[in-house]
């Protein structure tokens, strides 16, 4: 008969109670194995989309330099705060569920997360142009343009969903007393 101490690969998962839906929680007294590769799954995407803002937001300064006509230090400061806006709001809406939040609130997230994603595709395609010489260079420029910010948001959401995950229960064995 399973208890509150489940398995995973055979060793024994210490779980707690979640005091707001009663679902059990891992309480990281897992072997250290399979801790870091829970950590690493969790924190791993989100490296990666940081990594991706990293090159992306040079395109974006440039960008907004370009059709603003602003100083780069104007043009960088937009491309961050775009870029922060940006993961703000996909941290409030991976976090939503589990707050009472009003419908405004939750579409305002929507709109930010849209509205940035297509500013940097359109301003990644733009820089990506610039190098590009023959239709081949097109082709890619407007493939790595659109790519590049789903990229980051696909990860943002890969990463906060697997670090807010529940640990299941096994189901219990009907008939079977021991």
């Amino acid at each position: 008969m399973q208890t509150t101490t489940e398995r995973l690969n055979g060793q024994p998962l210490k779980l707690t109670p979640d005091r707001r839906d009663g679902q059990q929680r891992i309480a990281f007294k897992l072997p250290k194995a399979d801790k870091v590769l829970f950590l690493a799954a969790a924190g791993t995407p989100w490296a990666l989309a940081i990594l991706l803002l990293a090159v992306s937001t040079p395109h974006l300064a440039g960008g907004f330099q370009t059709i603003c006509q602003c100083g780069p230090l104007a043009g960088w400061l937009l491309a961050i705060a775009i870029d922060a806006a940006q993961v703000t709001a996909k941290l409030q809406m991976t976090v939503l569920k589990g707050y009472a939040t009003t419908e405004t609130a939750r579409w305002t997230a929507v709109g930010i997360v849209c509205g940035t994603s297509l500013m940097s595709m359109a301003l990644n395609v733009l820089a990506f142009l610039a190098g590009a010489t023959d239709a081949t260079g097109t082709v890619l420029a407007w493939t790595m343009g659109v790519m590049l910010p789903l990229l980051v948001l696909a990860l943002s959401y890969t990463g906060s969903a697997f670090a807010l995950a529940k640990a299941k229960r096994a189901p219990k064995a009907k008939g079977k007393t021991k």
